[in-house]
């Protein structure tokens, strides 16, 4: 009886390790998608980049991908991958400016300052 009841306490103590272990792991990948680390890691590793993407049918689809500052239009099929074209940059992608800070900040000041005290 004592070779049995200790056999029984081992087994619950090593299988009662690995299920806190495999939660532990569980839990450490939850919070790294929640906070976004996963996504972000790949992220900034990468030149290629999915602009858009529209469908065309259940596994067809149409994908604007930009790779090493060139845009490409592919065709995605179960069986292939196909590039269409090539796209140039957007008009907006290249006429759109940081804003200087310093500059927005001094226009807002001129303009509170300008406007009547009520």
């Amino acid at each position: 009886m004592n070779d049995a009841s200790t056999t029984l306490s081992l087994v619950t103590q090593v299988s009662g390790a690995l299920a806190i272990v495999v939660l532990l792991i569980i839990s450490c990948a939850w919070l790294a998608r929640r906070c976004g680390l996963a996504g972000h890691a790949r992220a900034h590793g990468s030149s290629i980049a999915v602009k858009s993407s529209y469908s065309l049918g259940q596994r067809e689809r149409l994908v604007v991908v930009e790779v090493d500052g060139q845009r490409l239009l592919l065709g995605v099929t179960p069986g292939a991958i196909t590039r269409l074209g090539r796209l140039s940059q957007s008009a907006e992608a290249q006429t759109v400016a940081t804003p200087d800070f310093q500059l927005t900040l001094k226009r807002l000041l001129k303009r509170g300052k300008a406007e009547p005290e009520q």
